[in-house]
């Protein structure tokens, strides 16, 4: 009865790791969109560890006319735990350190603009998304907003 017990155990313990392994590591992913007149890419590098961090980069540039922020930097810290299909992170820390290049962009403006994104994630710190594919090179979740997002290794 216990050595039944102990290798179950080692099972579960053994898939688990299993699973971890399959979607630790490093993926990116990145968009673009057009919304009057001004374009947004957002370049995302997600880090997922296998002791059940994870670490978020977003690297944002926006561009109006002759006006640009290129490269606000996002840093985005916490937990992740995949279940079954259920990826889920919680946000411990967020940072905004610096943008690589602004041109005709006021102080105040990329302040707002750190600010905005900043609130967007510690006003939101627990995220649960469906994985809708994993394999080596692909992971595709699905937010609780219904936003799919598709990352490469």
């Amino acid at each position: 009865m216990f050595k039944t017990l102990i290798t179950l155990c080692l099972m579960a313990f053994q898939l688990q790791a299993i699973e971890y392994g399959q979607i630790s590591g490093n993926w990116h992913t990145s968009t673009r969109a057009l919304n009057n007149g001004t374009e947004t890419i957002e370049k995302e590098y997600l880090t997922l560890n296998p002791n059940g961090t994870f670490s978020l980069v977003l690297l944002v540039s926006l561009k109006k006319d002759e006006a640009f922020v290129k490269d606000l930097r996002i840093e985005i810290g916490g937990n992740w735990e995949s279940r079954d299909n259920t990826l889920v992170y919680v946000i411990k820390t967020v940072n905004v350190p610096n943008a690589k290049e602004v041109y005709l962009i006021s102080q105040k403006s990329l302040e707002n603009l750190a600010a905005n994104f900043k609130y967007k994630y510690e006003n939101d710190r627990i995220h649960i998304n469906k994985i809708q594919m994993l394999d080596n090179r692909n992971l595709v979740i699905l937010s609780e907003q219904n936003r799919e997002t598709k990352y490469v290794r």
